[in-house]
């Protein structure tokens, strides 16, 4: 599949030849427009005209330093089809009260912290916090807690919360939402510094339960509720400005995660159930709010149970599967890799490794 990235007349050049004037253009055209979502076979497509060249530069006596930096440009599309997907992912492991490091280069699953001994521990979502700590759910003790990994101290920040899952943090860094699925739902604001707590969406607003929560670029806020619609909800008033109908109800069938990707500039849902089976869906965002673009869906094949959901803007989607953790990436829509866990939901890309 060709890679979107890429422009058509960049790929027409290529059936045709390059001269060392076109070579030299494109490759600037390469090192700007190449991403993360490079595939080995574009890599290889493109090398057929690095040989013509190279046979024509040594004709032609061009110097070795010229040469040099045509191999630069072709390490640039190698390296950037080993960095296709972030190097390490954090896992809430729901079976065993952990929270676990996916290194993603040699698929090896650690446990870096265990929350407690007994169900009653066992996590949720998980998000990182504007310093890089770990933010996560324990719906069985209705409470948030951070978690520094760099330095192993967790403390609770807030509790009381009934049925605490998914978290976003909000824009300004200062707070985080905290999606209560015990029925009614409701949907927290927790201070991050002090751990104070209030009720953005109450009872009254009968979302029935409540799970992903995400913000699209235009300060929309959006969550998932009782498993068959999306809500757009006012940040401020906590008012439920539109609904997207996703199935009819059938029990706790329907969507699960939510995040916004930047790659494609649209959100993403988790899904699982009967009616529609196991995958994605996607759905368009625009400044005006609403859902009048309606949405996708996307299935995926021989995976289990889809939760939680998070996006590196770069073409590919992290997802915990119960089961297992996989990536899934967009422009191809395919499973580029996958690790077992026996209770993976939320997800979190380590900073600085994607």
């Amino acid at each position: 599949m060709t890679n979107p990235a890429v422009s058509r007349p960049f790929l027409e050049q290529n059936r045709h030849g390059f001269s060392h004037q076109n070579w030299q253009e494109n490759s600037a055209i390469l090192k700007h427009k190449i991403n993360a979502n490079f595939t080995l076979e574009m890599v290889i497509f493109l090398s057929r005209p690095l040989y013509f060249v190279l046979g024509k530069l040594h004709r032609e006596s061009y110097s070795m330093t010229r040469l040099g930096g045509i191999g630069l440009v072709f390490a640039i599309a190698l390296a950037a089809v080993g960095s296709a997907s972030a190097q390490q992912l954090y896992i809430t492991n729901e079976g065993s009260a952990d929270i676990q490091l996916w290194n993603i280069n040699t698929n090896v699953l650690s446990t870096i912290y265990t929350i407690g001994v007994g169900k009653e521990y066992n996590p949720d979502d998980l998000t990182l916090a504007p310093g890089g700590q770990l933010l996560y759910t324990v719906p069985n003790q209705g409470t948030v807690s951070i978690y520094n990994p760099k330095t192993g101290v967790n403390k609770v920040l807030a509790s009381g919360i009934g049925g605490a899952r998914d978290l976003v943090v909000e824009p300004g860094g200062q707070t985080v939402l905290v999606a209560g699925y015990a029925d009614p739902a409701q949907i927290y604001r927790v201070n991050l510094t002090t751990g104070a707590t209030t009720v953005l969406v109450g009872k009254a607003a009968k979302l029935g339960t409540c799970d992903g929560l995400a913000y699209d670029p235009y300060g929309h806020l959006y969550a998932v509720a009782y498993h068959n619609t999306i809500v757009q909800v006012d940040p401020l008033s906590g008012a439920i400005l539109a609904t997207l109908t996703l199935e009819p109800h059938s029990g706790v069938n329907g969507a699960d995660g939510l995040t916004y990707d930047s790659y494609t500039g649209t959100l993403w849902a988790t899904h699982d159930g009967k009616i529609r089976g196991i995958g994605l869906i996607q759905i368009p965002v625009s400044p005006e709010g609403g859902f009048g673009g309606g949405f996708t869906f996307i299935p995926l094949e021989k995976v289990g149970n889809v939760d939680g959901i998070k996006s590196d803007g770069k073409g590919n989607l992290y997802i915990g599967a119960i089961y297992v953790a996989l990536i899934y990436n967009i422009p191809t829509n395919t499973i580029t890799k996958q690790v077992v866990v026996k209770g993976a939901d939320g997800v979190s890309l380590v900073p600085g490794t994607y």
